[in-house]
């Protein structure tokens, strides 16, 4: 999890560096981190495609070619890591499926079980907290993206856009304020729980967080197993 952070954190901060210091090259960088950070699982398992797909891009990302189109993925990356993160907690959120902050909750109360069902409804309430703020990210991104200028996604395609925002704006909003507004309903949620439902298998935000990333793979294998047995429902 720390590595996670780290990278994050390194990716998001070599980006802004790049737009705040004219400097393409850092955000070149950020955006091999990214890669980096994508394929941390494969990576950390030794796969040798993961190794292959980070060292080309590494390569691409030194044609001059390729250069000249890099800056427009600093603009995607943003909105597409926030899309994905809104659909991580919005899918489960339909009918039939466990909210993932539900799913977090019974995992984490799996010994001693959940003594108060009211969690059940507060746990929704909060996947639906993150999604709507992954939405409101990635929808932020973007309209920052099309409009920015120098070299704004409208700009890259010929368009003259009719409101100019300025290119430091939007890469303060997708390198910084996304993550603050991430951080501060985390502290919020984190606050309300513990003050509503005291009674909590951990010591702490850090055993906290220590305790949902150890979660990480038993939540994946368990939404996966789930869609299988979907999947085979409906061809029969």
């Amino acid at each position: 999890m720390r590595l996670t952070v780290f990278l994050l954190a390194g990716y998001a901060l070599l980006e802004h560096l790049s737009v705040a210091l004219h400097e393409p090259d850092l955000g070149l960088a950020a955006l091999v981190l990214l890669a980096v950070l994508v394929l941390l699982g494969p990576l950390r398992q030794g796969r040798a495609w993961a190794f292959v797909a980070v060292a080309g891009l590494a390569a691409l990302l030194g044609l001059e070619r390729v250069r000249a189109w890099a800056p427009a993925a600093f603009f995607l990356s943003p909105i597409a890591i926030n899309t994905g993160l809104a659909w991580v907690f919005g899918h489960t959120l339909v009918r039939g499926q466990t909210p993932l902050v539900a799913r977090i909750v019974r995992l984490l109360h799996a010994r001693d079980g959940v003594p108060d069902p009211a969690v059940w409804g507060y746990a929704r309430s909060v996947t639906q907290w993150w999604t709507a703020l992954f939405c409101f990210n990635a929808l932020t991104c973007l309209v920052l993206a099309l409009f920015a200028h120098p070299d704004g996604l409208l700009e890259r395609l010929g368009v003259q856009p009719a409101l100019s925002i300025p290119l430091e704006l939007w890469s303060f909003h997708a390198n910084i304020g996304c993550y603050a507004l991430v951080g501060a309903l985390f502290a919020i949620e984190y606050t309300i729980r513990c003050r509503r439902f005291p009674w909590q298998p951990f010591t702490g935000l850090v055993d906290f967080l220590q305790q949902v990333a150890r979660l990480g793979p038993a939540i994946g294998e368990e939404i996966r197993a789930e869609r299988a047995a979907r999947t085979r429902s409906a061809s029969r």
